[in-house]
C-alpha cells in the first residue's frame, strides 16, 4: 500500500529519522513525535512488515508492506 501527500514533503534529514522516537516537524506543543515511530514498530514487529517514506514530485509517499497478510 502506497500513500501520497501532495505538500512539500518531508524535510527532515536523513528522511528515514522521522521514524525515530520524539522526532518531530512541529513545534513542542503539537505533538510528541512518537507516531510513526510506533507505526513502524507495529508494522515490523507484529505484522512482519516494512514501512518506508521517499519524497517524490511534490510530496511524501509512504509505503507499507505486509507479508503474508
Amino acid at each position: 500500500m502506497e500513500i501520497h501527500d501532495n505538500v512539500k514533503g518531508i524535510i527532515i534529514s536523513p528522511i528515514e529519522k522521522i521514524f525515530e522516537p520524539y522526532i518531530s516537524s512541529k513545534h513542542a506543543n503539537m505533538g510528541t513525535g512518537i507516531g510513526l515511530y510506533m507505526s513502524k514498530v507495529i508494522i515490523e514487529k507484529n505484522f512482519k512488515g516494512s514501512l518506508s517514506v521517499s519524497n517524490e514530485n511534490n510530496g511524501a509517499k509512504f509505503s507499507i508492506y505486509l507479508v503474508n497478510f
